[in-house]
């Protein structure tokens, strides 16, 4: 009997643990507040843990990423009145929030109209500011419990089906209050910012359990999760059809959901925890894998080579490649001398040769980019602005040549002119001096350590090198991921140059929203402050674009002046890969555009491996 009772009690305890599932996390999230995370402060780490428990009324589908329902039980119902378009949206009848409070039209009229009031009043910015552009929402109303109309000046797929429709809903009931009471302090944002939101109801799968600073941060699935056995299946022909028959709700769209099937998932949690654990750096996190502490690491730059080839050889460790929806890149603050000087800007990118740097230094780990729109995104990527890059197929030789031309157009001088024969530097540069006459003091140029991005550490080290050889004084100053995005976003452009990356959206808005001017604000996406009167109209454009193909024309022609402005140079990227635990987790699928980072690790799909 006793044999028999600790035999079970193992079972349990086995049983228990693998419903618990346990990810790596290489940076802690700043801030579990979703108004901070889509404000000042959005950074991949919280969007890792806050994006799953945020659903808008509209998403995008597993793997092939259509545009489909979400809180919405239909695609809207497009009609102009007057002056502007009305989406109406029925709404899904069966979704709860986690404190059991029925989710209705107050909640998304709530949401929308709120957001609008704080960009408009107080000067939201971020991807609140993308998803809402108060000059294309007006407004939202309830026409009914379950029916809500948007109001907009244009039908704008950037700025109606990919941004306000697309918006987190937040709960009426609970925020109400708060955003109330912050109306009445001297600064609402930063008060919003620091709610605690560790109580607050949520529509998503998890819930939050705890934070331990600086160890981990754990969340819980709701036993009452409205969507859970909803059928998502994708067909061949292009149709999608979401089906939950525990409530009986149905959609069906893009074409006849008959023939074969592309893919067919059925919505968890099949996991009861999640449990989020901080690393201090790559190794330690790599190690934990080994170890089976943890069964997945999330990362958005994927597994550099020495780690794949480490990893490969441990037994249950599985490594899948994806290509990717994002770039790394360097910033220029052009609110600054010298990096207000287009010529400084192109002479820095003419330095930087991205092929050298991706197929000799880093071993073939990473390829080039040259435009703020990925490769990977094909439909939206202009291949033409590889050509417009300064230097582009230039030798290292006529490349410092180049730099120098474009510094002497310019009006820049030296105290000691630099001298380039063949491709080689007889005579270092020294004492530069600007067009006003006035010696350019040391720019600094903040990038990511070793411990946290080695391949940008070492570009940074590099493009350091590069840029003193012809007597441009760059330091590279490699600190903590934090620092830098409070340095660039929450502090008044407290910087010179600075090398970060970004992790995109399918639809390319960020081509205008990364750059217009009206985006220049702290806390806001335009961090270089670039001001062109043209690029902003052709951006308006693109945002007010309703025709698909006509934006993919504007984007082109953005992406075109981007690459001779350059308020960033964008320098390269890698194929994401990842690993994790076949013996502990089950994935429900590999393939999928930057990987299972991008989907937040499936977290309604995953499942506890028998």
């Amino acid at each position: 009997m006793k044999k028999f009772l600790a035999l079970m009690l193992l079972v349990v305890a086995a049983f228990a643990f693998a419903q618990t599932v346990n990810w790596a996390f290489l940076q802690e999230p700043i801030s579990l507040n979703i108004w901070d995370y889509l404000g000042p402060n959005a950074t991949v780490w919280t969007g890792y843990v806050l994006s799953p428990r945020y659903p808008g009324l509209y998403s995008y589908s597993d793997v092939r990423f259509d545009w489909v329902p979400s809180l919405a039980a239909d695609l809207p119902e497009i009609v102009q009145e007057g002056d502007l378009w009305v989406y109406t949206v029925k709404l899904r009848t069966d979704a709860v929030w986690s404190d059991g409070t029925q989710f209705t039209a107050d909640d998304v009229v709530w949401t929308l109209n709120t957001v609008r009031k704080l960009i408009t009043d107080y000067g939201l910015g971020g991807n609140w500011a993308s998803y809402i552009d108060k000059d294309y929402f007006v407004k939202a109303e309830k026409v009914d419990d379950f029916t809500v109309k948007a109001y907009f000046t244009q039908p704008s797929l950037a700025k109606a089906n990919f941004g306000a429709l697309m918006v987190p809903i937040l709960q009426k009931k609970y925020w109400e209050p708060k955003i109330e009471e912050a109306f009445k302090t001297g600064n609402p944002l930063q008060t919003i910012y620091n709610y605690d939101t560790s109580d607050e109801p949520i529509l998503g799968a998890f819930a939050f359990k705890r934070w331990e600073k600086g160890a981990f941060i754990e969340i819980e699935a709701r036993d009452d999760y409205y969507d859970k056995g909803s059928v998502l299946t994708l067909y061949k022909n292009g149709a999608v059809k979401i089906e939950n028959p525990n409530t009986g709700f149905v959609w069906t769209g893009y074409g006849e959901a008959a023939g074969e099937k592309e893919l067919e998932l059925v919505t968890g949690p099949y996991v009861e925890n999640i449990v989020y654990r901080m690393y201090l750096n790559r190794s330690a996190a790599i190690t934990a894998l080994i170890n089976g502490d943890v069964s997945f690491i999330f990362n958005s730059l994927g597994l550099q080579k020495g780690e794949e080839d480490q990893l490969a050889k441990i037994a249950n460790v599985k490594i899948i490649k994806n290509s990717v929806n994002g770039f790394r890149y360097m910033c220029f603050n052009m609110r600054r001398f010298p990096m207000n000087i287009k010529e400084f800007r192109q002479a820095i990118a003419a330095l930087v040769d991205r092929e050298f740097l991706t197929s000799r230094v880093l071993g073939g780990q990473a390829f080039p980019q040259y435009g703020v729109v990925p490769s990977g995104n094909t439909f939206w990527y202009n291949p033409n602005v590889e050509k417009l890059s300064p230097g582009y197929g230039l030798s290292s030789g006529d490349r410092r040549k180049l730099a120098i031309d474009l510094l002497k157009k310019a009006g820049f001088r030296w105290v000691v002119e630099p001298k380039i024969e063949g491709n080689n530097v007889v005579r270092q540069g020294r004492g530069l001096i600007g067009p006003d006459g006035q010696r350019i003091e040391q720019i600094e140029l903040l990038a990511p350590g070793a411990g946290y991005d080695p391949m940008r550490a070492t570009m940074a080290l590099y493009i350091e090198r590069w840029a003193n050889e012809i007597g441009i004084p760059i330091k590279a100053n490699l600190v903590d991921f934090n620092l830098i995005v409070q340095r660039v976003f929450d502090e008044p452009f407290n910087f010179d140059i600075y090398m970060l990356g970004w992790s995109l959206s399918y639809y390319p808005d960020h081509v205008a929203d990364f750059f217009h001017s009206r985006r220049s604000g702290v806390g806001d996406f335009n961090a270089a402050g670039y001001n062109n009167p043209e690029f902003d109209k052709l951006a308006d454009e693109f945002l007010a674009a309703s025709d698909i193909n006509k934006a993919r024309e504007l984007s082109f022609k953005l992406q075109e002046i981007l690459a001779e402005d350059l308020p960033y140079l964008v320098l390269f990227d890698t194929p994401v890969t990842e690993a994790y635990r076949s013996d502990q987790v089950v994935f429900p699928y590999e393939k999928t555009l930057s990987g299972l980072q991008y989907v937040y690790g499936t977290p309604t799909l995953v499942k506890a491996a028998e």
